[in-house]
């Protein structure tokens, strides 16, 4: 999926908002977009028709996109911190906009914290970080991803991955 094709799904109210966002912060537009875009496409290929649900494929694509967008904001800040806090505040506005019942925006939200917490263990133990490096660990924590039926159960899973569908990710991924 290409920015474009992103910008087209947002409505007038999604986009007067991610502008005024982006009119603040103008040096975060390419980083956010660029990571966005590979999120999509990774998510594609590695997913096809399956990342849109409330599954593994879309637990892996929320943590993968925080990730991503850490390891893009923190190539122009040079700030671990705030590439971190930059891609909260773009994924939960997301999430604000986004419309999810009570449960799947919890466990959106759970999966993006788990990207940005996952780059940044990544990080401090290797400065230099490849997609490749963080696809790899998110497809192991997408076997242990457990499934969930309530915003408790979200809160006790502190360090996976959840979902709220089973899609039979496949473990040869």
């Amino acid at each position: 999926m290409g920015f474009f094709s992103i910008i087209k799904t947002l409505n007038f109210k999604q986009l007067l908002s991610l502008t005024k966002i982006f009119i603040y912060h103008p040096l975060m537009l390419f980083p956010t977009i660029k990571a966005t875009v590979i999120c999509y496409r990774v998510s594609d290929k590695l997913y096809p028709e399956l990342h849109h649900l409330n599954n593994e494929a879309n637990a892996f694509r929320h943590a993968f996109w925080n990730a991503l967008l850490v390891k893009e904001v923190i190539k122009w800040n040079k700030n671990l911190s705030k590439a971190v806090l930059w891609a909260k505040k773009i994924t939960d506005w997301h999430e604000h906009f986004s419309p999810n019942k009570p449960l799947e925006k919890m466990m959106d939200l759970h999966n993006n914290e788990i990207g940005r917490k996952l780059f940044e263990e990544l990080y401090l133990n290797k400065k230099r970080i490849r997609n490749r490096d963080v696809i790899d660990v998110l497809k192991e924590k997408i076997l242990k991803s457990k499934k969930v039926i309530s915003i408790e159960e979200i809160k006790n899973c502190e360090n996976d991955l959840v979902h709220l569908l089973t899609c039979k990710v496949s473990k040869t991924l």
